[in-house]
């Protein structure tokens, strides 16, 4: 087994991941759950993080996501898009503490075609571990809440769109009327029905119309209850992928392998293949960064 030689530190708003790590972003011991960085009070992430690492050597520490948000423990700025290895390295915080300097990963920040600002903070560090991993140049997804589409160009990310699927779900599916008539999902047709649904939008607001079918299909029993979930979630889905994916027949996913599989799905049925990444690509990244910061 290879010898530790830094400490990786995944925290995001509700999770805490934490890795033991050599000199190639391998795991030789993982600290998982515990406080997410938005839920600590002010001053108090670095006794915190101490107590979590307390059984591990001194090392060097690097951290990535929303420890580095103005609510965390302290702002890591934002990099404005292209940015690569180089900058979002030479702009990492530096925090002392007892242990040792901890660093943070900054965001980064981008503009869309109207020129409205967005910002990533997290998904950053695992395109730079899928790029160490040579995944290369192209499009990639980063699933999840608040889904994140990204152009990688030379090795720098180029720009990225961020799409509320997995907010916009929880929502409706929680606290609107749609919820009411869902049942615990099961393996059927709704996925797909939801998906070839998304397809065919064709006016901005054709997607608030069909989000609607979730309620009135249960109502006419064109779906049984156990299927509705799955539309609402396959048009929400592929309606993010018609969008992200425009003019390209190929991304890269990075996330957890269920969530991944989920996006191949509907890719597929979209014309649009859908490949996964490794899920350590965080720990691949911070890696790659403390290499960079040598």
């Amino acid at each position: 087994m290879s010898a530790p030689t830094f400490i990786g530190v995944d925290w995001g708003t509700s999770s805490f991941r934490a890795y033991l790590a050599d000199d190639e972003g391998r795991a030789l011991e993982t600290l998982a759950g515990g406080e997410g960085a938005l839920g600590l009070k002010p001053g108090a992430h670095e006794a915190y993080l101490a107590g979590r690492l307390a059984g591990w050597p001194a090392l060097p520490v690097l951290a990535c996501g929303m420890v580095g948000a103005k609510q965390g423990w302290r702002e890591a700025p934002y990099v404005a898009c292209p940015a690569g290895l180089e900058e979002i390295a030479a702009a990492m915080l530096s925090i002392p503490t007892a242990r040792g300097p901890v660093r943070i990963v900054p965001g980064l920040s981008a503009r869309d075609r109207a020129g409205a600002p967005d910002v990533m903070r997290g998904e950053e560090t695992q395109l730079l571990g899928a790029l160490g991993a040579g995944f290369g140049d192209g499009v990639y997804v980063l699933p999840g809440t608040h889904s994140k589409w990204a152009r990688v160009e030379g090795g720098r990310i180029r720009g990225f769109e961020t799409f509320m699927t997995g907010e916009v779900f929880a929502v409706l599916k929680t606290h609107s009327v749609l919820g009411r008539m869902m049942a615990e999902p099961q393996p059927g047709e709704g996925f797909a029905r939801g998906v070839e649904a998304a397809r065919g939008l064709e006016r901005p607001g054709d997607l608030l119309h069909a989000i609607f079918a979730a309620r009135s299909f249960g109502l006419f029993e064109t779906l049984p209850a156990d299927q509705l979930g799955e539309y609402l979630s396959g048009l929400l889905i592929g309606a993010e992928i018609v969008a992200g994916a425009a003019g390209v027949a190929k991304a890269t996913a990075i996330g957890s392998a269920g969530l991944c599989a989920r996006y191949a799905a509907a890719g597929a049925l979209l014309g649009v293949a859908i490949v996964p990444a490794p899920e350590t690509c965080a720990l691949l990244g911070l890696a790659a960064l403390r290499k960079a910061l040598a």
